[in-house]
């Protein structure tokens, strides 16, 4: 009889583990306070996902972001093809005594094509920067939620 339980125990764990089910974890709101330069975009639109209601815990600074564009010209005329923007953001996360939990340069990039050197590729080189911040952002909540768990 104790064979058949645990088999139908092994049965049960592995079908609900296939479908994604997990314990839940710690799910406390997060807020840190964000010391960066004062025309920081980065910063700015960071402080924005935080729970201002929420005790801080964390300490994060945020440096210079360092954006590049590398372009690609196939034509002789000289108008360029196609970019590929990057994305760096260096980060520092501290916990409330001081201890230093992450130290990255956080990056992302994407490439876009067929573009000459009108203001409308420039407008979409900016839309692009902006994405790349709000990934890099994703990213770097879920690495705090991680952090603000332990």
């Amino acid at each position: 009889m104790s064979k058949i339980n645990f088999l139908s125990i092994i049965l049960i764990t592995s079908l609900l583990s296939a479908c994604g089910f997990h314990t839940p974890y710690k799910n406390t709101p997060l807020n840190a306070s964000v010391s960066a330069n004062d025309n920081n975009t980065f910063a700015t639109e960071l402080k924005k996902r935080f729970n201002l209601e929420a005790m801080q815990s964390l300490s994060i600074q945020i440096g210079d972001e360092t954006q590049k564009k590398q372009t690609a010209s196939y034509k002789t005329t000289g108008s360029a093809n196609s970019y590929t923007i990057s994305l760096s953001v260096p980060v520092k996360v501290f916990n409330l005594d001081k201890k230093l939990l992450l130290s990255q340069d956080l990056t992302a990039s994407t490439h876009l094509s067929k573009m000459s050197a009108s203001q409308a590729d420039r407008l979409q080189i900016n839309e692009a920067y902006t994405q790349l911040r709000n990934t890099i952002i994703k990213k770097l909540l879920r690495r705090l939620n991680r952090l603000n768990e332990n």
